[in-house]
């Protein structure tokens, strides 16, 4: 679906906003304001192994340990999260981020690089941007096939549900990559961020991840060998998953995906996908 359509769908109106969804903590002084590191990312897309592995050098820190600033906020993780034209507090966000910043570096020293990872900060770049200045960007991308097929098997009961509510689902997770991925074409073609896709960090660790030095050079220190923790699986390299998790797809589920895939093959040849066969 187009951004323009889905905007539409949003609609215009604003969620009314309690005050205590954008806390009024007082923003500390630092020592020097740090890069704020943003992850452009669609959900399951990998983006936890790349923050980890970015974590690890010496300076940077993550606010939250799942990499996503957003549920320190309540305002900012409400199930609106993905309207473009929602109300973000952005004296809030501020505030709570650099109170968070401020009590790491009281426990570990000062930290130059935040690495920042909320997905619904694809659609709001333009107050990311305005309110945190000192900032680098990362577009990073997933075959859809692999998205939909790790949304299904980590949020859902796929063996417990009828086929038609499989692919019900399956529909609906191709249709959200696409909304997000003309986001993040959008965005290449407007800003010019750093861009590699998760398979492409998955081949090559060592090179993604020196490109994001060369952009970053505050983040020294990092260990590309390190293992991860990504959700519930035990520590790992990075290793790429797209095969194991696409491999649970059925045919039907693969028709289903291809179907909403389609007529976006532009966009799909824009990250270097293409639509499967089943």
């Amino acid at each position: 679906m187009e951004i323009q359509k889905m905007r539409r769908a949003f609609g215009k109106a604003r969620t009314l906003i309690a005050p205590e969804e954008w806390p009024k903590t007082q923003a500390p002084t630092l020592l020097g304001e740090p890069t704020f590191l943003f992850i452009l990312t669609p959900p399951h897309s990998g983006s936890t192994a790349l923050a980890q592995a970015l974590n690890s050098a010496h300076a940077a820190t993550l606010l939250e340990e799942r990499g996503e600033g957003q549920w320190l906020i309540p305002g900012m993780c409400q199930e609106d999260r993905w309207n473009p034209d929602k109300y973000i507090d952005w004296e809030s966000v501020k505030a709570v981020w650099f109170s968070r910043l401020h009590f790491i570096e009281s426990l570990v020293g000062k930290r130059d690089v935040v690495i920042e990872k909320s997905p619904p900060n694809i659609v709001r770049i333009e107050g990311l941007t305005k309110h945190f200045p000192k900032h680098e960007f990362i577009v990073f991308n997933r075959n859809p096939y692999a998205c939909c097929a790790s949304i299904l098997y980590r949020n859902h009961d796929p063996r417990n549900l009828p086929e038609e509510k499989r692919i019900e689902i399956l529909k609906d997770k191709a249709r959200l990559w696409v909304f997000r991925s003309e986001w993040l074409k959008r965005h290449l073609q407007t800003y010019a961020p750093i861009f590699f896709t998760y398979e492409q960090f998955c081949r090559d660790p060592n090179g993604t991840l020196e490109k994001v030095v060369a952009a970053v050079p505050e983040l020294t220190g990092i260990n590309p060998e390190r293992l991860i923790k990504v959700k519930d699986y035990p520590p790992q390299q990075i290793i790429d998953q797209n095969e194991r998790q696409t491999r649970n797809l059925s045919p039907a589920d693969r028709d289903a995906i291809s179907e909403v895939l389609r007529p976006h093959e532009k966009l799909l040849q824009f990250f270097g996908y293409g639509v499967s066969l089943s």
